[in-house]
């Protein structure tokens, strides 16, 4: 995970056109992004395209973000809203034609990952869908999201908790194994 400091020599630097450090960058950074994306999208291919564009847009919009600034926030909120454009825009597509597509493409490991965040995100709420990805799978604090999300703590908190109630209802435990 990043800290702030980190992120404010990076952003100092890329200002300056210095992206010698930005492959650095993106690997510090890319994991809690893609997660934010698929907790949308619930798609691999489409989550691994828009993280693409998020960090080109980003690059385009390198001078409109302030000094001191959260670049992980920035990120995030980026990600998020390029996901929701292209939700809009592809809201015809029904997941059940997605996920015939990535049968082929998948290994079965991926594949029952995929299937089983599909059954929790039937689970749960949107909102809650979120804070689960966003603490399991991109290792995100709570503390973290409630920033991101601009919600307070323990509202995070009482959304996780009623997420792990939901999940530990409505599926197996051997699904869960």
């Amino acid at each position: 995970m990043m800290e702030e400091d980190n992120c404010q020599e990076y952003l100092a630097a890329f200002k300056k056109e210095d992206f010698s450090s930005f492959s650095s960058f993106y690997e510090k950074t890319k994991r809690p992004v893609f997660y934010n994306i698929y907790s949308l999208t619930k798609s691999y291919e489409d989550s691994e395209e828009l993280l693409q564009e998020t960090y080109v847009r980003f690059l385009e919009t390198l001078e409109r973000i302030k000094d001191g600034s959260s670049l992980l926030g920035y990120l995030m909120v980026l990600s998020r809203n390029l996901t929701l454009d292209h939700l809009k825009k592809r809201k015809h597509v029904l997941l059940e034609e997605e996920e015939f597509h990535r049968l082929g493409e998948e290994d079965k490991h991926s594949f029952e990952a995929s299937s089983l965040l599909s059954h929790i995100q039937k689970v749960l709420k949107q909102k809650e869908f979120e804070i689960f990805v966003l603490h399991v799978l991109s290792d995100r604090t709570f503390e973290e999201i409630a920033k991101l999300q601009k919600r307070p703590l323990g509202s995070i908190l009482w959304s996780y908790s009623n997420a792990l109630k939901k999940i530990r209802k409505e599926l197996p435990y051997e699904t869960l194994r």
